[in-house]
């Protein structure tokens, strides 16, 4: 599975979100490296997934205050997908904490699922308050 990598493609035009876009697709090239190793503990894959979704749950809360802050027109659509990653999370997570849980294939889904959402969701979603943010002075 190829790494993903960030781009100025994903740029927002906001440094603290830019950096935790960043961040964001480090996580999940980590997820990648573990998925590529022979054996991989239950335990390391649940502690990177729950990194993962902690720090998901930092950023998206940090967007969220920013549309609160600045009265983002758009922010209910943009919530409700944010909504939908975190169900998505808690399911891997729960997954991972089955018993018999096949640690590698979940890390590939896990992996592939958190690098093509943030890639997605940024050009097709965060994209879209690019104009606002720069608008309403936040850089």
């Amino acid at each position: 599975m190829p790494k993903y990598i960030w781009t100025e493609k994903y740029s927002v035009g906001v440094k603290e979100i830019d950096k935790q876009h960043q961040h964001f697709f480090e996580i999940a090239n980590e997820i990648i490296a573990l998925a590529g190793q022979e054996d991989i503990a239950t335990s390391e894959l649940l502690f990177k997934i729950t990194n993962l979704s902690n720090y998901a749950v930092y950023h998206l809360l940090t967007e969220e205050n920013i549309f609160k802050r600045y009265n983002y027109p758009e922010a209910e659509a943009h919530i409700s997908a944010h909504n939908a990653y975190r169900e998505k999370m808690k399911g891997f997570i729960a997954e991972a904490e089955k018993d018999g849980a096949d640690a590698k294939n979940l890390a590939l889904q896990m992996a592939e699922f958190a690098g093509d959402w943030l890639m997605n969701h940024i050009l097709a979603m965060d994209k879209k308050y690019e104009e606002f943010m720069r608008e309403a002075g936040i850089k």
